[in-house]
């Protein structure tokens, strides 16, 4: 069992893959002003929750791109009710290319298939129309005094300053944040550590069942040891200039 595999269980009855609400995901919609009949294109979509909600309150059309399986079954179950205006792609969303730029390019939890999130910027500025609106969301260190056991095997995660800055050096202006609180993330990671334990639950002589046991361990001991204090979780929404 491959760690996709593992991490598709573990997320498997989760709607939104990330400490995120979708009062939060409303707002992000909100701070990013969407024009009515806005271009959306949400990158690693999972579930396309975010293009399901958005539709339903803004209108927007989109497209999702998503490269598990069962996510992509999930997310065009999710946007049956939009028909045609909201497209579910299968495949790599690291070398998807559009036909043209979008109103709002979102990318929920989703930037580690660019490299970690201050590497995605550059790319989802370029699939954005100038003056159009990057929706980020992901981790952050809360502080540069990581301990270094745990921020080397992170080397991905920026403090939400060295994030800020980056994108600034991108062209990018921030106009807002959310921010998970730390109930949301224990809701979080809470619902995945049910997911495998109902797993295991239900396959007890599972011949990979043991890899279900180390992955939940090492999860949990991460969240619980450090985590829970070191990281944060917001979505932040860019500007790109003009």
């Amino acid at each position: 069992m491959n760690e996709t595999e593992i991490e598709s269980i573990a997320q498997s009855s989760l709607p939104l893959m990330n400490p995120v609400t979708p009062e939060m995901i409303r707002q992000a919609g909100d701070l990013a002003r969407l024009p009515k009949k806005a271009v959306v294109y949400d990158i690693g979509c999972g579930n396309a929750t975010l293009l399901a909600l958005w539709h339903r309150a803004f209108g927007i059309t989109g497209i999702g791109i998503e490269q598990r399986h069962e996510s992509v079954i999930r997310a065009r179950q999710a946007c049956a009710s939009a028909g045609k205006k909201i497209t579910i792609i299968e495949g790599d969303a690291a070398v998807w290319k559009p036909e043209s730029p979008a109103d709002c390019t979102a990318a929920i939890g989703s930037a580690f298939i660019f490299g970690g999130s201050v590497e995605s910027l550059p790319h989802l500025a370029s699939i954005t129309k100038p003056g159009g609106t990057i929706v980020l969301g992901d981790r952050y260190w809360q502080t540069d005094r990581v301990p270094p056991e745990f921020a080397v095997q992170w080397s991905e995660i920026p403090t939400e300053y060295g994030l800020i800055a980056a994108a600034r050096d991108f062209g990018l202006t921030l106009n807002g944040v959310i921010r998970a609180s730390p109930a949301d993330h224990d809701t979080y990671e809470s619902a995945i550590w049910r997911n495998c334990s109902d797993w295991l639950t239900a396959n007890p002589d599972h011949p990979e069942r043991e890899e279900m046991e180390e992955y939940l361990c090492r999860i949990q001991d991460e969240y619980l040891v450090y985590g829970r204090e070191a990281f944060g979780w917001a979505c932040w929404i860019f500007v790109k200039g003009e």
